[in-house]
């Protein structure tokens, strides 16, 4: 299990990456801040499986769920993936062997 949160840790810092890394190309193209969220990119992807998504927290976890979820979306894509990425990484490091 820990390797697996390891590697899962290790995906989102590179999808971190990824995502800051257009987040400079888009400064750099538009000359001002576009913001880059993870809402953003799953709009773009694929928006019926967003409004679904919505539909599904509103009507299982009430209404009152899905603000902090849109909150979430809502924040900078490589924020939201690299804080987790980075809390796996270190809770999920391999264990290093002793001398003896």
């Amino acid at each position: 299990m820990r390797s697996f949160g390891y590697a899962l840790g290790y995906v989102l810092v590179v999808a971190a990456a990824a995502t800051g890394f257009a987040q400079l190309l888009m400064i750099w193209a538009a000359g001002r801040y576009l913001p880059v969220s993870i809402g953003s990119i799953w709009f773009n992807l694929h928006a019926n499986s967003l409004v679904g998504f919505q539909a599904f927290v509103e009507s299982h976890l009430g209404s009152l769920a899905w603000a902090p979820v849109r909150f979430l979306i809502a924040q900078p894509a490589f924020l939201v993936l690299l804080v987790p990425g980075l809390l796996l990484l270190v809770a999920c490091r391999p264990r290093q062997r002793g001398l003896g």
